[in-house]
């Protein structure tokens, strides 16, 4: 089974075109790239501002596309309605293959943060130790990022966990691609269960019964004590998985598919002050 799971590795984007391969993978891989910044929102819901972390490394067709987009964003405004309200951003755009020739570039998902989780009114990590690797994926050479979505009770325990999405960075059959999406998310799922969360001390989430998380789990098959490569401002080439809806959700009140736009190591509190109004390019 194993001969028929390529790797996706070692590709560069030129101009966000794809290597070579059969026309039904091509089809359904993308290129990713997650860019973080701030914004600034007025209080009538709309952008005063917003600026992009290392814009250098940001390839120009990137910035050109946020800058046509975000000026625009109308929000709602869950917090003070008298001053600007500024926040952490993350933008996931995503480059696929129209044509032997042409690609598209798209906004398709977006999260706002607190501009400081110090001040102890959102979820942050206690205690979150990283889930083993299955054997079967080592042996397989697949690898990939599990995003998670938690309901964390008052103690700060994990009460329900789900994975909203697995994306993956090899491609082969669907019946493969499907186990191997499962193997990843059985992983990150069972080490969550043992996660603990520090639950807001102050604000106007302080009395909530529960708080509504999302958690990014990459599995990385780097060789172990290589340097970390920065790739931030680079096309990441991997296989999206499809999106799952949360079971314990209303379907008045399922979220919208943002779940991939939440940078690697941090932690998304679903009830944030900023809701996006606007809906985004790519949707």
């Amino acid at each position: 089974m194993k001969r028929w799971i390529v790797a996706v590795l070692c590709v560069t984007l030129a101009h966000a075109a794809f290597a070579a391969g059969p026309n039904q993978v091509r089809q359904r891989a993308e290129g990713s790239m997650l860019v973080t910044g701030w914004i600034d929102v007025s209080p009538d819901g709309s952008v005063h501002g917003y600026s992009l972390d290392q814009s250098d490394k940001i390839p120009a067709a990137v910035t050109d596309l946020i800058q046509k987009n975000v000026p625009d964003w109308k929000f709602k405004l869950d917090g003070n309605p008298n001053v600007i309200e500024r926040a952490r951003m993350s933008v996931r755009l995503v480059a696929r293959r129209v044509d032997d020739t042409h690609d598209s570039i798209a906004i398709v998902g977006a999260t706002f943060g607190d501009s400081n989780t110090a001040s102890g009114q959102s979820v942050t990590h206690k205690s979150m130790q990283p889930p083993k690797y299955p054997l079967s994926a080592v042996q397989a050479h697949v690898d990939g990022t599990v995003y998670l979505y938690l309901r964390v009770g008052r103690q700060g325990q994990v009460e329900d966990a789900v994975a909203e999405r697995v994306n993956l960075g090899v491609y082969g059959s669907d019946i493969q691609m499907r186990r191997y999406r499962d193997i990843l998310a059985d992983a990150a799922l069972e080490a969550a269960k043992q996660w603990t969360f520090n639950i807001p001390t102050n604000g106007k989430h302080i009395d909530d019964p529960y708080w509504d998380v999302r958690v990014p789990v990459n599995f990385n098959l780097k060789v172990a004590g290589s340097p970390r490569v920065d790739t931030y401002g680079k096309w990441q080439v991997y296989i999206p998985g499809p999106q799952q809806s949360i079971p314990w959700l209303k379907s008045g009140l399922q979220t919208v598919p943002t779940s991939d736009a939440i940078p690697e190591g941090s932690i998304s509190q679903v009830s944030q002050d900023l809701h996006l109004l606007t809906p985004l390019e790519g949707a």
